[in-house]
C-alpha cells in the first residue's frame, strides 16, 4: 500500500520544499547535457564527436556525484559540498562557452572539468527521503513521485538550451545553462531539511555491500543506454531534417509523455511485485524503440514527436521501479553513495549508448540509431527476469 494521494505526502515537513529545489538544482545537468552537444555540432559539424563529448559529459557528472557523494555520507556539511560543487561546475560551463575552440580534444577537456564538479543533488535528495519520511510506505512512493516529476527538469532544460541555440548561441545556451544550474542549487542548499541529513550518522559503504544491487545497476545501465540512442537519434533527425533547434522540444516531448505516463502507473506500482513490473516496463521500452524508428515512413517530425510521447510514457515507470527496489536494498547510513553508485550506472549506461549512437547516427542515419536502442532495454529485461528465476536481488525481498 502506498499514502491515498501524492498530496498527503507532500504535507509532510520540509517534503514539497526539498522536492521543488532539488528539481531547480538538477535543471543544469540535461540542459547542459544538451546545450553541450549543440556546441559540438556548431563547431566541429561531427555527431561522432558531438556523441564522444556527451558520453565525457554524463560519465564525468556520475563519477563526479559519486565522489562528492562520498563526502556527505561521511558527515561533510551537504551544503557545503552542493555549493562548492556547483561553484566550479557553473564557473566550468561558463568557461567552455567562452574559449572558442574548435578542437575535439580540448573541447572535452573542458566538458570533463565542468562534468565531474556536477553538484549531487540527486543522491543528496534521495538520501534525505529516508531521513524526512521514516515509513517504508511513504519513502516507496517518494521514491516514485520523485522519478516521476523529475521528468520536469527533462522537459524544461531541453527547451531552454534548444531555444537559447536558437535565438542566441549553442555557446550562449552553454553559458545559460552554468548560470542556472548555480541558481538552482543554491536554492536547494538553503533547504532547512538538509540539516537533519547532516547528522544522520552517515558512513562509507563498503564495495562488498553493493553486491546485492548489481542487478538493478545493471538493469539501469542498459535501460538509459537504450534511451542515449534515442536522444542522439533525435538530433540527429532533426538535424536531417533542417531544424535542429528543434531536437530540444522534441527531448522535451519525449519527457512529457513519461511525466504522463510515470503519473497514471505511480499508484499501481506498489500493488504488484516490483520486479516483474519492471520487466513488463522494460520489454515495453524495448518494443517502443523500434517503433520510433519507423518514423521515417512519413519523414515527418511530427510523427517522430508522437512516437516519443509513446516511448517516454514508459520512462518513468522503468526508472522508478529500479529507484524504488535500490532503496529498499541499500546498506544502512550509506544512501547517497548506493543512489551514487546507481547514478554512474546510469550515466555510464548515456554515455555508452550516446557514444556509439553518434557513429550509427553519422553512417547509417537516425532510424537506425532507434531501432539499436531497442537492445539495451531488451537485455535490461533479461537480468531482471534471470533475477526473478533465480530468487535473488533485486526481487527476492519485494516480488509478490
Amino acid at each position: 500500500m502506498i499514502p491515498r494521494s501524492y498530496g498527503l505526502l507532500l504535507r509532510t515537513p520540509f517534503v514539497a520544499r526539498a522536492l521543488g529545489t532539488s528539481l531547480l538544482a538538477r535543471i543544469g545537468m540535461p540542459m547542459g547535457g544538451l546545450a553541450v552537444v549543440l556546441l559540438v555540432v556548431d563547431r566541429t559539424g561531427s555527431y561522432a564527436s558531438a556523441g564522444f563529448i556527451s558520453a565525457v559529459w554524463v560519465a564525468g557528472v556520475g563519477l563526479g556525484s559519486l565522489a562528492s557523494s562520498r563526502l556527505v555520507d561521511r558527515g561533510r556539511s551537504p551544503r557545503a559540498v552542493l555549493l562548492g560543487t556547483a561553484v566550479l561546475s557553473s564557473t566550468g560551463l561558463v568557461v567552455l562557452a567562452a574559449v572558442p575552440t574548435g578542437s575535439t580534444p580540448a573541447l572535452a577537456g573542458l566538458t570533463a572539468l565542468a562534468a565531474l564538479t556536477a553538484p549531487p543533488a540527486p543522491p543528496v535528495v534521495r538520501a534525505l527521503w529516508p531521513v524526512l519520511l521514516p515509513d517504508a510506505e511513504s519513502r516507496t512512493a517518494m521514491y516514485s513521485l520523485e522519478a516521476t516529476v523529475q521528468e520536469l527538469v527533462f522537459i524544461v532544460g531541453p527547451s531552454v538550451a534548444g531555444a537559447a541555440a536558437a535565438v542566441a548561441s549553442p555557446a550562449a545556451a552553454v553559458a545559460l545553462s552554468g548560470v542556472l544550474s548555480f541558481l538552482g542549487v543554491l536554492s536547494f542548499a538553503v533547504t532547512p531539511g538538509l540539516d537533519r541529513l547532516a547528522t544522520g550518522g552517515r558512513r562509507r559503504v563498503r564495495p562488498v555491500e553493493l553486491v546485492p544491487l548489481l542487478p538493478l545497476y545493471a538493469a539501469g545501465f542498459l535501460l538509459i543506454c537504450g534511451l542515449g540512442w534515442v536522444e542522439v537519434g533525435v538530433v540527429g533527425a532533426a538535424g536531417a531534417a533542417g531544424e535542429t533547434a528543434v531536437s530540444g522540444a522534441l527531448l522535451a516531448v519525449w519527457s512529457a509523455g513519461s511525466l504522463v505516463g510515470g503519473l497514471l502507473g505511480g499508484a499501481r506500482a506498489a500493488r504488484r511485485g516490483p520486479a516483474r513490473r519492471l520487466l513488463v516496463l522494460l520489454v515495453a521500452v524495448a518494443a517502443a524503440h523500434l517503433a520510433v524508428a519507423a518514423y521515417q515512413v512519413f519523414d515527418g517530425l511530427l510523427l517522430l514527436g508522437a512516437l516519443l510521447v509513446v516511448a517516454g510514457a514508459l520512462v518513468a515507470p522503468a526508472l522508478g521501479g529500479i529507484y524504488s527496489l535500490v532503496q529498499e536494498r541499500a546498506p544502512a547510513g550509506a544512501v547517497a553513495q548506493t543512489f551514487a553508485g546507481l547514478a554512474v550506472a546510469l550515466l555510464g549506461g548515456s554515455a555508452a549508448g550516446t557514444s556509439l549512437a553518434g557513429v550509427v547516427v553519422e553512417t547509417r542515419g537516425p532510424p537506425a540509431a532507434f531501432a539499436l536502442g531497442a537492445i539495451p532495454p531488451a537485455l535490461a529485461a533479461l537480468v531482471v527476469g534471470l533475477a526473478l528465476v533465480r530468487g535473488r536481488a533485486p526481487v527476492s525481498a519485494s516480488a509478490g
